[in-house]
């Protein structure tokens, strides 16, 4: 279940600041757009996170039932961002605290 929860969380984590790199939703988060710095790191560091969390699970078992894991987390967490940025755009970045408070003790919980 921990180990769920961090996969889970890292891909969330990536997804937002995927949506963070896009105009549309950087007028949502930010109430304003973002300089193209800004927008490229944001870009980069959503596409980063995903691929850390796809590198876990391929470490975490057999690389065919991993990367559906991943799939399936990373589908979940596709429902999370969205619901979230339709919803409960003045709380976004609350939740996206949560989602790295929920990371970092399972990733924590996960090595013990």
């Amino acid at each position: 279940m921990m180990f769920f929860l961090l996969i889970w969380a890292l891909t969330s984590l990536g997804l937002f600041a995927l949506a963070a790199s896009m105009s549309k939703h950087q007028k949502q988060i930010f109430a304003q757009e973002l300089d193209t710095s800004k927008t490229r790191l944001a870009s980069i560091l959503g596409w980063v996170i995903l691929i850390l969390a796809l590198i876990l699970c391929l470490f975490a078992g057999t690389i065919s039932n991993m990367i559906s894991y991943w799939l399936g987390s990373l589908t979940f967490a596709a429902l999370v961002v969205a619901l979230s940025l339709s919803y409960l755009e003045s709380k976004i970045k609350l939740i996206t605290s949560i989602c790295a408070v929920i990371a970092v003790i399972s990733g924590i919980i996960c090595l013990i």
